[in-house]
């Protein structure tokens, strides 16, 4: 079967027969919990684990969950804030869901729209036992004409306790705007800590099996230094004048707080939970620094804006301390968290709208299982919503192959076999037989994928 017919197929499946146990009469698995952990401007530059830059913050806390998870080496996701959780909340392309840029949360702009099925929501409508739902942190998917500060709520989330978007308009991480349950008030407290507080605090309360989104601010801009005690590097001067100093500081201390969650986690609660590690996008330019491509970071559609950490570790990950390099998105994880709790995927959803996302457990038990996907494509455009739009873009790879495409810009081509980053466009020059197939192949996926 050629590599498009066969992606379908099982794109088809996906969101026709439902995710998981419990929908073909089989008796849901025991009690468990899934932490889904959402890093802000994280690139896989940026985590010694993936050992594509030679500098980086030192990050002991999620090296261990590498050493007890599958870190997928090939993860792939639009390449802003907002759009990427659009795409685990849903399982859904931004095409889709009309989030193709960040929201402007305070303005009546287009945002996420209450008919989308997000995960909490999907969880109550498809689980055999009640599942407890709580988000914590950032969250940037409302906007003042679609759900204002009850938007978390009113996406499914029993509990919600955050920022609705990012640390702007004269804020900063140690005096902040929040939403709670809808209610406004502010915090004086350290973002990072105040978060991994509020996290603890909801896990410490809510019946098991529990689902918990928390979404650090960190280490988006503003840039700063944080407590010291968080950290180990000595900052000086204004954090314009040492930006990558001063952001490495503050990656150092959300992985100090991360292991202060985790470790704050009661052991047979800890024993029963899987956690889940995505990055939202690339490391931001003012920080990316040689062999990276400032240029090519957050924002773009090269390596450095696309491809982003994703770990799930814990509980129910067989094959731990392990690396897969298969190609996945981050709407996968839509379809794989459904599937942790043994909910029906099709009876939570409720209709036949597309899911986008193929449920990663198979790479769990064994991390060389049959690829899921021969490509994976990404989308992006502004303004929100559902067109016309000022501009779009698009790429799709292959384990080797890579396109771009742009507004008014010709198709960009590039081979990435044993390299991190793009290097030269291929299309500028002749291009032998094996490439010209290549690139048709892309340019066909690309086509099909989105309108």
């Amino acid at each position: 079967m050629s590599p498009l017919p066969r992606t379908l197929v099982a794109l088809a499946l996906l969101a026709s027969c439902g995710g998981g146990g419990g929908g073909d009469g089989t008796p849901p698995p025991e009690p468990a919990n899934v932490l889904v952990l959402v890093l802000d401007d994280v690139g896989v530059d940026m985590l010694g684990a993936y050992g594509v830059h030679p500098s980086f913050p030192p990050t002991p806390n999620i090296d261990a969950l590498v050493a007890d998870g599958v870190l997928f080496e090939r993860c792939y996701t639009p390449p802003s804030c907002s759009p990427t959780r659009a795409a685990v909340l849903t399982g859904r392309l931004s095409f889709r869901t009309g989030i193709g840029q960040p929201i402007s949360e305070l303005l009546p702009e287009p945002a996420l729209d209450l008919d989308e099925r997000t995960i909490p929501e999907v969880l109550a409508a498809g689980s055999a036992r009640p599942v407890a739902t709580s988000a914590i942190g950032k969250w940037h998917l409302g906007s003042e004409s679609i759900g204002g500060p009850h938007h978390p709520n009113l996406q499914g989330f029993e509990w919600f306790d955050g920022s609705l978007g990012n640390l702007f308009t004269n804020q900063t991480y140690f005096n902040y705007a929040k939403i709670r349950n809808g209610v406004r008030y502010t915090s004086t407290v350290y973002a990072t800590p105040d978060q991994v507080n509020a996290a603890l605090g909801r896990i410490a309360v809510m019946p098991e099996p529990w689902f918990l989104w928390l979404g650090f601010n960190a280490a988006h801009t503003p840039l700063h230094a944080p407590p010291a005690n968080l950290h180990t590097y000595a900052l000086s001067g204004a954090p314009d004048d040492s930006p990558y100093e001063h952001y490495c500081a503050m990656v150092q201390a959300l992985d100090t707080e991360l292991g202060r969650l985790l470790a704050g986690i009661a052991p047979d609660v800890r024993a029963r939970t899987t956690v889940i590690l995505l990055g939202d996008n690339g490391s931001p330019q003012q920080v990316v620094i040689p062999p990276s491509v400032p240029s090519q970071s957050k924002g773009s559609l090269f390596e450095g804006g696309v491809r982003v950490p994703l770990v799930i570790s814990g509980h129910q990950v067989a094959a731990r301390g392990q690396r897969c390099a298969s190609l996945v998105q981050t709407v996968d994880l839509f379809p794989t968290i459904v599937g942790l709790f043994g909910a029906d995927l099709a009876q939570g959803i409720g209709d036949s709208r597309p899911i986008d996302g193929l449920d990663l457990a198979p790479y769990l038990a064994n991390v060389a299982a049959a690829p899921l996907r021969d490509f994976v494509v990404v989308d992006k455009f502004e303004p929100n919503g559902f067109g016309p739009y000022t501009d779009q873009g698009a790429m799709v790879r292959d384990a080797r192959w890579k396109l771009i495409r742009r507004s008014g810009q010709p198709d960009a081509f590039f081979d990435l076999q044993g390299v991190e980053r793009e290097g030269v466009d291929l299309n500028g020059g002749p291009l032998d037989g094996e490439q010209q197939k290549a690139l048709a192949r892309l340019q066909h996926w690309l086509d099909s994928s989105l309108p």
